[in-house]
């Protein structure tokens, strides 16, 4: 009886990690927000119809790559004042981690524009450059940066008013926004793709990583459910003794979409992990309550923004 149930427990873990690939792209696991940072005073503020065509056309290309992208003022209504400019990337991250739905990376940008005049002549050339990066709004991660622009457009038309010059340099900038976009999505995708080999599985049912320790090679995106973001986790082990860290510990790096581990604390009744995996967070916890149960322990667990508690019930 007591096999059986091992081999149930396993099996529901094979589950777990093994997410059947629906017909949608692997991109739409990760959930994104565009952002514009205008604190520089030279750059185009949130207000302006160049910034509006510039959010609208880069949210429209990752948005058609698959990516879930959120707007900011729908999310944000009700918790800050949407209509703020010249905001501070610090700001922006405030606001990226307190909105209610889960945001896995910010997409921030800033837009400078400006038209230089000819030396010899009454003409002038519109100049814009795009600049963005890529943040993990958990862990405040470095991802990805680009830049599109910053060459000579065809000059404007002569006379051009400021509706006009709006116009003008728009159109230039939404085609711009499309080239940023793409550079992002690229580094995204590469970024959010391991580089190890296919996930084993080991003889309980279990989906195997690339093996145990902080250098094990990460599993293969694609149908095992490893399309998330990789995001770094806090896990707290409390209560348990050092022979119960060591199998949980055993267990955790076994796991498929795992990348790196390592210990950050510990003493005789705890410890604290850095753990780095492609798993989203509901089958993160979800494994560790398979896996208490699967090795034999009573425990709770808790879960908050990247940080993970494991809690043992101690009984007599």
């Amino acid at each position: 009886m007591a096999l059986f149930k091992r081999l149930m427990l396993g099996f529901a873990l094979l589950l777990s990690f093994a997410a059947v690939a629906q017909a949608q792209s692997p991109n739409s696991r990760i959930n994104l927000l565009v952002m514009s940072d205008d604190a520089d005073p030279d750059t185009v503020p949130r207000n302006n119809r160049i910034f509006n065509r510039v959010q609208l056309q880069l949210s429209e290309y990752l948005n058609t790559r698959g990516f879930q992208v959120y707007d900011e003022t729908s999310l944000a209504l009700g918790i800050t004042q949407t209509a703020r400019v010249r905001r501070r990337d610090a700001e922006l991250i405030e606001i990226a981690r307190a909105v209610s739905t889960p945001v896995d990376a910010m997409v921030v940008y800033q837009i400078y524009a400006s038209a230089r005049r000819a030396v010899a002549a009454d003409i002038r050339f519109p100049e814009i450059r795009i600049a963005g990066r890529v943040l993990n709004v958990r862990s405040g991660q470095f991802i990805a940066s680009f830049e599109v622009g910053g060459f000579q457009l065809p000059a404007l038309p002569n006379p051009c008013s400021a509706e006009c010059l709006l116009e003008t340099v728009g159109t230039h900038s939404r085609v711009l926004a499309a080239d940023l976009g793409a550079a992002i999505a690229q580094k995204l995708e590469g970024f959010a793709r391991p580089s190890g080999g296919a996930a084993a599985v080991g003889k309980d049912g279990i989906v195997l990583g690339g093996g145990a320790g902080g250098g094990a090679a990460p599993v293969a995106a694609g149908g095992d459910g490893c399309n998330s973001l990789p995001t770094d986790y806090v896990i707290q082990l409390r209560d348990f003794t050092a022979t119960e860290v060591d199998r949980v510990e055993s267990e955790f790096v076994r796991w498929g979409c795992y990348r790196a581990h390592r210990a950050t604390q510990m003493t005789s009744t705890s410890a604290d992990f850095f753990y780095s995996t492609s798993a989203d967070s509901a089958r993160l916890t979800r494994n560790f309550r398979l896996m208490l149960e699967l090795v034999g322990l009573n425990g709770q667990v808790t879960f908050s923004g990247n940080r993970l508690v494991v809690s043992k019930v101690a009984t007599r």
